[in-house]
């Protein structure tokens, strides 16, 4: 079956226009500290676009500044969006005792961050409780054999990852277009088109190269059909 893909895109209007524009139905927002301080804007912007809003990434912010992961939550509680938590400036263990309990009111899920180890991520997200949201690049610069590591969280936990983040990388940088890094995409495709029956793919490569990522993409679940 076919994986409802999404872009990656800023909750600014001309940024959700273009990402209609390349073909996208749905998106992922990425929002930072401004969008949630013009919370009300925000949202009306996010209303009035064409895509859909998937899935909502709360702000990079620092333990001191845990408010915005809540007005996040309330933000894609209110586009009835799943929440992906995750900061590089807060580690994931101890976001739940940052906030006080985890009582989000969107579905959630924690995403791993680069370097973090299977094990890593099996213990500080999956073993805790919590949905993962499975970053394919992030898991490349920790696992040196990152198909089989990809292979066995979706056969384990599967039902559990609700959102992948799809895009190519190298071992000591993620987040790269399709064709940039070291991944085997193709391998990386066929692994998620097997092994998940329902799952949003979010493309997360730089917002100049998405439209070109979606038509790689496509290309390669047509290829792991045959």
């Amino acid at each position: 079956m076919s994986l409802p893909v999404a872009g990656k895109r800023s909750p600014d209007p001309d940024a959700l226009a273009d990402a209609a524009a390349d073909g996208f139905e749905r998106v992922e927002l990425y929002l930072e500290r401004g969008h949630l301080d013009a919370f009300d804007e925000t949202l009306a912007a996010c209303r009035r676009a064409t895509v859909d809003v998937a899935s909502v990434h709360t702000p990079h912010v620092a333990p001191d500044e845990a408010a915005y992961f809540r007005r996040a939550d309330d933000f894609a509680d209110a586009l009835d969006a799943f929440l992906v938590v995750h900061s590089t400036r807060t580690n994931l263990v101890a976001i739940p005792e940052i906030l006080d309990g985890t009582d989000f009111a969107a579905p959630f899920g924690f995403e791993n961050s680069t370097g973090h180890s299977e094990f890593h991520v099996r213990k500080a997200i999956l073993d805790a409780g919590h949905d993962l949201v499975l970053d394919t690049a992030h898991l490349y610069t920790a696992e040196r054999e990152y198909l089989d590591s990809l292979a066995r969280l979706l056969d384990e936990y599967g039902d559990r990852i609700p959102v992948v983040h799809c895009c190519d990388g190298r071992r000591v940088r993620d987040g790269l277009a399709f064709g940039d890094g070291t991944m085997d995409m193709r391998a990386v495709v066929a692994t998620l088109r097997e092994r998940l029956d329902d799952a949003l793919v979010v493309l997360e490569v730089p917002t100049d190269r998405q439209a070109a990522a979606l038509d790689r993409y496509e290309s390669l679940v047509a290829a792991s059909r045959k």
